[in-house]
């Protein structure tokens, strides 16, 4: 598992980065492995005897569950039938991309570009026409044999065994022991940790912060933060080394759309650039003992952010004051300094500021062109390449860069015109 571990940061730098979150764990308890956002843990003996490539496709496989957010979207869904359905969702993105996964694995032509969300309740439609039909049958059967043995308890409690599910035969190893749910202490474990990997590709489990508790629910959304935030981290890493496959890229975008407000995309987006980068300078202490050299993690700081205000066109004094007091506040959690341009069709004035000189406040100016170039040339003219750079326009123009090295964020006010050709975008709702 760590020698798959570090080839993918060579071969696959998105499934790399958000890998190395988790903590690889062995856990002879399960049939392959699991994971739920926070652990990594595998059988050891279902993993030795895999083919590399195999257990760097199970590790894939672990880690696009948790980037879509499976390990926090089950609720009161069936388990087994909620791991089924998010492998038809994602194994056909993971094949695209040319990552081989563990024999077994589930792939439905029939289910391809569908949610998880939507084959879930394709498959439980599924199961309650096959469960009719097989309860007819066996009534029919039942009768048929209590007329002619006089009776069937016997028959009706092997078929209660059968439909319940305890029938823990399949997939036993030398012992036995892992197959069937027992722990280290031979303990039976839940039905619900033995049963639910059909695909034999490894499980997603509920996050542990899904404890239905008083704090549950702000703990889910700090667990969601935390994902988002990666996810878009990765992405970004994956876009620099050209190795993002465009599947998984349109897969992952849907599942970063904005549901949420402008203001919470913002603080998302730089809390993104300031937070879990990794760097080949700083080795990862945990794996050096086995000879590999792992990226370790980098200080939680925000290096110099980039703003560009566009202050031409249709953007009111209203908008402008409440977009520098939201990113004014955001800036205030880190320490970074800020190079402020505001422009129209060329750059107006520029400052560097401090955490010290915030708030940021604008003034609109009204007339003249925009052009987008502007504040990235002045950038790159100066030699210097910010963390990011947040963009405030309208999004009137139609004239952009060449895709900077370092991420954008785009606030806009409306989405009447296209979208830019590169970076994330929000929204900012009008009359605020």
């Amino acid at each position: 598992m760590i020698k798959a571990r570090s080839e993918l940061v060579l071969d696959q730098p998105f499934f790399a980065h958000l890998a190395l979150r988790l903590e690889m764990r062995e856990d002879p308890t399960c049939r392959t492995a699991w994971s739920d956002g926070r652990v990594l843990a595998y059988n050891p003996s279902y993993i030795e005897i895999m083919p590399l490539e195999k257990v760097k496709g199970l590790q894939c496989h672990e880690v696009l569950h948790l980037a879509c957010g499976h390990h926090l979207r089950r609720g009161e869904r069936d388990a087994a039938t909620w791991n089924k359905a998010c492998d038809y969702a994602i194994n056909p993105i993971l094949l695209e991309a040319g990552i081989q996964l563990p024999t077994g694995y589930l792939d439905d032509p029939a289910l391809h570009d569908k949610s998880a969300d939507s084959i879930y309740a394709a498959l439980v439609d599924r199961d309650e026409e096959s469960r009719g039909g097989a309860e007819t049958g066996a009534e029919q059967e039942t009768d048929t044999q209590e007329d002619a043995q006089g009776g069937g308890a016997a028959g009706e409690q092997g078929a209660e065994l059968k439909e319940s599910g305890d029938d823990t035969s399949e997939g036993a190893g030398d012992d036995g022991s892992a197959a069937a749910g027992l722990d280290e202490d031979g303990e039976a474990t839940p039905p619900s940790e033995q049963e639910n990997d059909p695909g034999m590709s490894g499980e997603v489990r509920d996050a542990p912060s899904n404890s239905g508790g008083k704090d549950s629910a702000a703990e889910m959304a700090r667990e969601e933060d935390s994902w988002q935030v990666a996810v878009a981290q990765a992405l970004h890493k994956a876009r620099e080394s050209g190795e993002m496959p465009g599947s998984l890229e349109r897969l992952l975008a849907e599942a970063l759309s904005p549901s949420l407000n402008w203001r919470e995309l913002l603080r998302r987006f730089l809390a993104n650039v300031a937070r879990n980068d990794f760097s080949w300078v700083r080795p990862n202490r945990r794996y050096l003992h086995a000879g590999l050299y792992l990226p370790g993690l980098e200080s939680e700081e925000l290096a110099e952010v980039a703003v560009a205000v566009d202050v031409s066109g249709s953007i009111t004094q209203s908008e402008l004051d409440s977009f520098g007091a939201e990113l004014s506040a955001v800036l205030e959690e880190f320490e970074t300094t800020v190079t402020v341009f505001t422009c129209d069709a060329a750059v107006t004035t520029q400052e560097r500021l401090a955490r010290w000189d915030l708030p940021l406040e604008f003034e609109a100016r009204g007339g003249g062109g925009t052009d987008f170039r502007p504040p990235f040339e002045r950038l790159q003219e100066d030699g210097e390449a910010p963390a990011c750079l947040v963009y405030f326009t309208d999004m009137e123009c139609d004239r952009f860069p060449d895709e900077p090295d370092y991420p954008v964020l785009w606030v806009t006010t409306n989405m009447q015109y296209a979208s830019p050709p590169f970076g994330e975008v929000a929204t900012m709702e009008q009359g605020i």
